[in-house]
């Protein structure tokens, strides 16, 4: 004999197959024969934000803080700052000519070395008075600088 509680299982299980493939079949004739309606669907609205077509305009530079930071970016200067990155400074081997035809606009400045294997440049930005390197070597430097400082001064 079964049990009670086996036989409302076996329904039960049963009942939800029936639901499930129910549902797997498609849309069902109605008993009067009329046509079935078409399943209600939903549309969801999408706006596409465009992506900006260049980086916004950098803020200009005061004329002023402009002529004291470039006043500053002497050949001794930068090479302190150099010095100061021991991580670049270990990196580069410069040689004992030193910095190098130092070009300076706004914050930015760069400047050329020389030694026995193919030299190369470094990039410093001026910041809270101080002048910090951003990098050295032959690669691309000047990712981060203004297009219009970057072909004045990284050349």
């Amino acid at each position: 004999m079964y049990s009670l509680r086996r036989v409302v299982r076996i329904g039960f299980g049963a009942g939800i197959a029936a639901v499930v493939l129910s549902a797997c079949t498609g849309p069902q004739d109605s008993p009067n024969g009329a046509q079935p309606t078409p399943a209600a669907t939903t549309a969801t609205a999408t706006t596409a934000i465009p992506a900006p077509t260049s980086a916004p305009p950098a803020k200009p530079v005061p004329a002023k803080v402009t002529e004291a930071a470039c006043a500053s970016a002497t050949k001794a200067t930068l090479e302190a700052a150099v010095k100061a990155d021991k991580d670049l400074s270990g990196a580069l081997i410069i040689d004992s000519k030193g910095l190098q035809r130092v070009k300076c606009v706004g914050p930015w400045a760069f400047a050329h070395f020389t030694n026995e294997i193919d030299g190369g440049g470094i990039l410093f930005n001026h910041r809270n008075g101080t002048w910090i390197a951003q990098g050295g070597g032959t690669g691309e430097l000047c990712e981060k600088v203004p297009v219009a400082i970057a072909k004045k001064i990284c050349s």
